[in-house]
């Protein structure tokens, strides 16, 4: 079982830091969150995220994907055959934690070793989805 996320972790203030990370920064020689643009919330969007980052640098088994509250019921609500979160971790495989300060108009999907409350220590070891306008 991979470790845990600690529950003390401020994910609006982690999103907003992970958005300032892009590995596409002009210029940037440092490690650098991966960044990827999303139309909207789905099993499918989830699994793009999840392709890009196990052929970035992050280990597949212990990645764990956050989602906000609205978007974890967005998800539930579109896939006929998911149902709540339980299901939705059998579909993808990973572990989904919920959480209401999560902003809803991103996805995160990192290893729980990457960040220390709310800052990166390893961004490389983290992926963000941007959601287009999903409602």
């Amino acid at each position: 079982m991979p470790p845990r996320l600690d529950p003390e972790t401020d994910f609006a203030e982690l999103t907003a830091r992970v958005r300032t990370q892009s590995q596409q920064a002009p210029g940037s020689d440092t490690e650098r969150v991966t960044i990827r643009s999303l139309e909207r919330v789905s099993s499918t969007a989830l699994a793009t995220l999840l392709e890009t980052a196990e052929s970035e640098h992050l280990e597949p088994g212990a990645l764990v994907f956050v989602l906000s509250r609205a978007n974890a019921e967005r998800l539930c609500e579109r896939e006929y055959d998911i149902d709540d979160v339980d299901e939705l971790e059998d579909v993808l495989g990973r572990r989904v934690r919920v959480e209401a300060e999560m902003p809803d108009d991103a996805i995160l999907l990192l290893h729980p070793d990457a960040v220390d409350g709310a800052e990166p220590v390893e961004p490389e070891a983290i992926a963000c989805g941007i959601l287009g306008t999903d409602g």
